[in-house]
């Protein structure tokens, strides 16, 4: 007995959407490293290392004056690399480049 073309079609994207909503779920742990502007003392890389590990999804995080840089490790979807530039811009700084890469393993 043939199935309906109609009702293969469907299982067919009931079958493909499935997948891609559990695809979605998925988390990946990130790093991002962030240009800032602005640190000029040891405070300020407190305020921004601290601003960030508050952050929900932010597994951890680093400013260096010296360097002018933060990092920050966080799983996405749930943390953005967006969202982390606006806090720390939030404290007064700015962020002037943003790089990511996915973490191995």
């Amino acid at each position: 007995m043939r199935m309906p073309a109609e009702r293969v079609w469907i299982s067919v994207v009931l079958i493909i959407a499935v997948g891609m909503i559990s695809g979605c779920n998925r988390s990946t742990t990130v790093d991002a490293s962030f240009t800032v502007e602005g640190m000029h003392c040891e405070s300020c890389s407190a305020a921004i290392t601290e601003s960030l590990e508050k952050v929900e999804g932010v597994e951890s995080a680093s400013a260096d004056h010296v360097s002018g840089s933060a990092r920050a490790r966080f799983s996405s979807p749930g943390v953005s690399p967006d969202e982390l530039a606006d806090e720390i811009e939030g404290l007064g700084y700015t962020v002037t480049a943003v790089e990511t890469k996915p973490v191995e393993g």
